[in-house]
């Protein structure tokens, strides 16, 4: 006769526990039911919230365009602070099979790297234009004669 009394301890008949097993065997400790624990909501074993933001593959395609506008830069404009976004960009182009995440890191520093380099250099010519509209040219310049 197994169980606690004539009809057992929580008013189920002899011999059977409704899951009970003293050594631990199977169900879940008190609190960690569903809806109850880390795990509240959200079903088995996904942690402690829902999952994140799916993240999209490294594109090679990208890479490869941030690295040809760089390279665009520099032999356009001679402007050599867009030489690291061209060591980013190839790095970025060899990375996207074996290392997804920094190829990805190394593409968006090219972007930046070459949106800066380009604002830097239209700020310059604005700069020269604005520096040669007050300046009055030489009068013997034109061929006047005098």
């Amino acid at each position: 006769m197994s169980g606690y009394g004539p009809s057992g301890w929580d008013g189920t008949p002899h011999g059977s526990s409704q899951g009970w097993d003293p050594n631990g065997a199977y169900g879940q400790p008190y609190g960690y039911g569903p809806g109850y624990g880390p795990n509240a909501g959200y079903g088995p074993g996904t942690g402690y919230g829902p999952p994140g933001m799916p993240q999209r593959p490294a594109s090679m395609t990208n890479a490869i365009i941030a690295l040809v506008c760089n390279c665009l830069v520099v032999l356009s404009c001679c402007n050599v602070l867009a030489i690291p976004g061209i060591i980013t960009g190839a790095l970025a182009v060899q990375r996207v099979e074996r290392q997804p995440e920094s190829a990805r890191s190394l593409t968006m520093w090219s972007w930046v790297i070459f949106g800066v380099t380009t604002v830097l250099a239209i700020i310059l010519i604005a700069i020269l234009i604005a520096a040669d509209v007050g300046s009055d040219p030489d009068p013997g310049y034109y061929g006047d004669g005098i």
